[in-house]
C-alpha cells in the first residue's frame, strides 16, 4: 500500500515539474505563434484577466521565467529584465511579446521548447494591449509595420516642417563617405581602432583624412586602394570591391576638398513615398551595409545582398531597428555612425508599405 502511495506522489510531482515544458495549450481563437486577438476560453476561466497589474500579474511571470537568465548581474544576450523600467523598452520594440509567443524572428522564451501557460500569455497580452503603462498607449498585435507596434492615442503636436535641400552635386562626408568607409573597411580585423591593419584607422574623419591628398586626389591612398587587385585591394577578397559608382563618389569627395561636411535632407526634399527596393533601398544597403553583410562569411551570418534575406530582416524588425539605432538592436553601420535620417525614413516607408520586391 505504501509503495502505491509513493508512486502516486512521484507522478504528481513529475507532472508539476514538466508543466512548463509541455506544448503550449491552444487558446480558443488562437494557435501558438499567432498574432490573432485572444478570446479567453474555458482553459483560462480560472485566470484573473480582468484586474491585471504589473506587480500582481506580470512581475511574477517575469521572475519565474526570465530573471534567471536576464538579470542585472549576468544578463543573457545583454538583456536585463530585472526592473519595470528595464522591461519597458522590450515592450516598446515588440521583443517581449514576440519572444513569449515564439513568433518568427524572435528568440523564443523561456526556451525553444518551453512556453508560458495559456493563462500567463493572456495576462501578458492584455497588459500590453490595455494596461501598459496607464492605458495611454496601446500596442497593435497585428501591426502593418512589425518593427515597433506602438500606437500613441494622444495625438502629438506636429512641429512645423522645415525643408532642407542638399546640393545633389555635393558629396557629403557624414551621410555618404563615412557610412561607406565604416561598413566596408572599419570592421574587426581590418581598419577599426583596435585592429589598425597596416597602421591605418578608418573609423572617423580625423583618421580617414590622413589617407587623402586634396592636392593630388587620384594619388590618395584611400582612392588608389579601391582600384588595386588581389590582397592589396580595399576591401580585400573575398569581400566585394566598391562599385564603380561608389569609387567615383569617393574621388569626387576628395576633389571637392575632402570636407567634413554634412547635409540632412528634410521635408519635401526627402521623398519617402512609393519606395522601390531596386531603386531606393538597394543603393542604401550597398553603400552602408553589404560591406560587412555579404560574401561567404557575412558578419553575424547576416547576408543583405538578396531580396529574400533583406525582406526577412525587414519583417522581424532587425533591419529598421539597427539602422535607426533603436534600443535592443545592434546599431548599424556602427554604434557611432548612422545613415542619414532621410535614408532611415525611406527604409521605414518601404517596410510600412509591405517591403515589396519592386
Amino acid at each position: 500500500m505504501k509503495r502505491i502511495r509513493v508512486i502516486f506522489l512521484l507522478g504528481i510531482i513529475f507532472a508539476c515539474q514538466n508543466d512548463k515544458n509541455t506544448p503550449l495549450p491552444i487558446i480558443p481563437g488562437e494557435t501558438p505563434g499567432s498574432t490573432s486577438p485572444v478570446t479567453p476560453g474555458p482553459t483560462a476561466s480560472i485566470c484573473d484577466t480582468v484586474s491585471i497589474s504589473f506587480d500582481k500579474s506580470i512581475w511574477p511571470i517575469v521572475q519565474n521565467n526570465c530573471i534567471s537568465c536576464h538579470n542585472a548581474t549576468a544578463p543573457s544576450g545583454n538583456v536585463d529584465l530585472s526592473t519595470y523600467d528595464k522591461i519597458i523598452p522590450y515592450v516598446k520594440n515588440g521583443k517581449l511579446y514576440g519572444s513569449m509567443m515564439h513568433l518568427p524572428g524572435y528568440s523564443p522564451m523561456p526556451s525553444a521548447t518551453s512556453y508560458l501557460t495559456s493563462c500567463e500569455l493572456i495576462m501578458v497580452k492584455k497588459w500590453i494591449i490595455g494596461s501598459y503603462p496607464s492605458g495611454t498607449i496601446l500596442v497593435d498585435l497585428k501591426p502593418a509595420n512589425p518593427v515597433n507596434p506602438i500606437i500613441t492615442i494622444t495625438k502629438p503636436t506636429t512641429p512645423p516642417t522645415t525643408n532642407v535641400v542638399c546640393n545633389p552635386d555635393t558629396v557629403y562626408f557624414k551621410q555618404k563617405i563615412l557610412p561607406l568607409i565604416v561598413s566596408n573597411c572599419a570592421m574587426s580585423g581590418c581598419h577599426d581602432a583596435i585592429s589598425k591593419k597596416d597602421g591605418v584607422i578608418l573609423t572617423d574623419y580625423t583618421n580617414i583624412i590622413k589617407e587623402v591628398s586634396t592636392k593630388n586626389p587620384t594619388s590618395s591612398e584611400l582612392y588608389t586602394s579601391l582600384l588595386e587587385t588581389g590582397e592589396d585591394r580595399m576591401p580585400p577578397p573575398p569581400m566585394a570591391g566598391f562599385s564603380k559608382e561608389n569609387i567615383a563618389m569617393v574621388l569626387t569627395w576628395i576633389k571637392q576638398g575632402a570636407k567634413n561636411n554634412s547635409c540632412e535632407a528634410s521635408g519635401t526634399a526627402c521623398i519617402t513615398i512609393n519606395m522601390s527596393y531596386a531603386k531606393d533601398i538597394t543603393p542604401i544597403l550597398q553603400a552602408s551595409c553589404t560591406g560587412c553583410h555579404s560574401g561567404t562569411k557575412p558578419q553575424g551570418a547576416i547576408d543583405l545582398t538578396t531580396y529574400a534575406n533583406v525582406s526577412k530582416y525587414a519583417l522581424n524588425g532587425k533591419l529598421y531597428g539597427s539602422v535607426a539605432h533603436l534600443a535592443g538592436y545592434i546599431a548599424m553601420p556602427s554604434a557611432s555612425v548612422s545613415i542619414s535620417s532621410c535614408e532611415i525614413s525611406k527604409i521605414k516607408s518601404w517596410i510600412d508599405s509591405g517591403s515589396k520586391n519592386n
